[in-house]
């Protein structure tokens, strides 16, 4: 959302909103543009509003400024709506996916900005060092999206799932990955594949469709949907194929081969996740401009907020932090983390994200952690728009990985003030720490910086 509202503020628009009153990851956009959201949620509405624009949280359209708005034939559309409004005024690149849609959406628009197409964008996150903002509106062509797979609104309950990237028209569309999440809303994997082959399918057929080309599934589905399909990976039968992958702390090197040439790029981002994310922005990219397959300036791209970021050092620990929420994730955000500091003594910090997943991928989360030796976790961050289920705890899952996994040691702190006196108390100068998680588990990092802290 709030990306959306730096897009609106470029056309010209006058923004004032409403939330909760925790400071999130992005606050630093809020306060540089000078709204301060309305944490009461009051009505009645002012008489200068046009229109009310919502998400699925706070409890959607139930939300009371919402119903008021609704009652008194003020106009309300979901963010949704009024982010395909936009983009479909564009030639749209929209990033799909279950994980990385962010990082690949953010690499998009950095490469863009590097050629100087200046494009209008929607990331949905804090920050993008090196950009003033996440989210702009502006005279370029071309308009990048996260596109997400979630419904617009949990809160309203329909027969027909409507996902919130089914409003875009995108021209190219680029998917790094398709596995099953959102078990609150998706009953399994088919249901999963049907929403994205419908989404491939609105892609226009004149523009591309650019899959992860190591996944048969997610191929077979992009070319069932779509006549001009772009594949990147590591496999030999792809069209953007990485060929070496080189990681030392600090940097990434990579290349990569396409139509017989070989190109090279640097990353300041650790994982082979991360620099096959990278290959699906070039090759995105190159459709719009094939000298950006050697001039993608990459090298200066340094992640956004909240995606592998780099926190600094904290008495003497070195501190990153990361989304990842899903098993695969996570998976991929420790073997990233184990490439760089293979020697250093490493403590992952966890917060699950939702009942309702934990519970359905429990056994996948189990195996994520596989190759870390130390991890604490604090409970489960409940959304909204779900109950807590007693069945399923951080405890259970941390038993289960000590169970399965002998080397791995694994505790539940329940809080975000024990895991930092647990860091303060137990860490020590030259250890790595990563915390993980899609809920609050961020704020350790303040509670980190205060001069006491009391268990």
């Amino acid at each position: 959302m709030t990306s959306l509202a730096q897009l609106l503020l470029d056309a010209d628009k006058q923004v004032q909103g409403s939330d909760t009153p925790e400071d999130f990851p992005t606050k630093i956009q809020l306060d540089r543009l000078q709204l301060y959201p309305d944490t009461q949620f009051k009505t009645p509405l002012p008489s200068t509003i046009d229109c009310v624009i919502y998400t699925g949280a706070h409890n959607g359209g139930n939300n009371p400024q919402v119903k008021w708005a609704k009652k008194h034939h003020i106009p309300t559309i979901t963010h949704a709506q009024a982010l395909a409004y936009f983009f479909n005024q564009k030639r749209g690149i929209a990033v799909c996916g279950v994980g990385g849609k962010s990082t690949v959406a953010a690499m998009i628009t950095w490469i863009l900005h590097s050629q100087q197409l200046n494009p209008s964008f929607s990331v949905g996150v804090g920050n993008i060092p090196g950009l003033e903002k996440t989210g702009a509106w502006t005279d370029s062509k071309y308009f990048v999206a996260e596109a997400d797979e979630y419904v617009e609104d949990p809160t309203i309950k329909t027969k027909e799932i409507v996902p919130r990237f089914s409003y875009l028209k995108p021209f190219i569309t680029v998917c790094p990955n398709l596995r099953f999440d959102h078990p609150d809303v998706y009953r399994n994997f088919e249901q999963t594949k049907q929403v994205f082959g419908q989404f491939f399918t609105q892609t226009d057929p004149a523009g591309g469709l650019i899959v992860n080309g190591d996944d048969p599934v997610l191929v077979k589905l992009a070319k069932q949907a779509h006549p001009h399909v772009l594949t990147f990976g590591e496999s030999h039968h792809v069209d953007f194929r990485l060929t070496n992958y080189q990681s030392q702390t600090g940097q990434t090197t990579s290349t990569f081969e396409y139509q017989g040439k070989t190109y090279q790029f640097t990353l300041h981002l650790p994982g082979k996740f991360n620099a096959l994310n990278a290959l699906a922005a070039i090759a995105a990219t190159s459709l719009t401009d094939s000298q950006i397959l050697s001039d993608h300036n990459l090298s200066k791209f340094r992640s956004t907020a909240r995606r592998f970021e780099n926190i600094g050092v904290i008495h003497g620990v070195q501190c990153y932090d990361d989304y990842a929420h899903h098993p695969h994730e996570i998976k991929a955000a420790i073997a990233a983390l184990n490439e760089w500091y293979p020697k250093q003594r490493k403590v992952i910090a966890f917060q699950s994200h939702t009942y309702s997943r934990t519970k359905q991928l429990f056994d996948e989360f189990v195996d994520s952690f596989a190759d870390a030796k130390e991890v604490v976790m604090t409970d489960i961050f409940s959304s909204a728009r779900e109950q807590s289920d007693p069945t399923i705890s951080s405890t259970k899952l941390c038993e289960a990985i000590e169970k399965k996994y002998s080397q791995t040691k694994a505790q539940n702190l329940k809080t975000n003030k024990k895991l930092a006196n647990y860091f303060k108390k137990e860490l020590k100068p030259g250890d790595i720490f990563l915390t993980l998680g899609a809920g609050d588990i961020y704020e350790v990092y303040q509670l980190l910086n205060e001069v006491i802290l009391s268990l």
